[in-house]
């Protein structure tokens, strides 16, 4: 039994190659018109999904107000903290070497 992958990979090739062949077939100019048609839905399409979902996202910020809130100072605990001094001994009674 062929692995999946195999199966695949030998249905693309054929695809392909039977894509060529029909390509290969038709005159220079219908190839041309073929590819410019297949072009051209395909720019219509981007610009319509591109200008709907801007629309969407517009839509929904006209629906939705902003609220400014604004930054309130915090609420810090009062505590008898002595600065710090700078002391040429430790605590434990030692010179620094600083």
């Amino acid at each position: 039994m062929k692995h999946p992958k195999h199966i695949l990979s030998s249905y693309w090739g054929k695809l392909k190659e039977r894509l060529r062949k029909e390509c290969d077939a038709m005159p220079r100019r219908k190839r041309l018109t073929v590819v410019s048609v297949m072009l051209c839905v395909f720019v219509l399409t981007a610009f319509f999904v591109f200008g709907h979902a801007c629309y969407r996202i517009g839509l929904g910020q006209a629906r939705h107000a902003v609220e400014v809130e604004h930054i309130r100072s915090l609420d810090l605990p009062k505590n008898d903290v002595k600065p710090l001094t700078t002391s040429a001994y430790d605590d434990a009674g030692m010179e620094s070497e600083d």
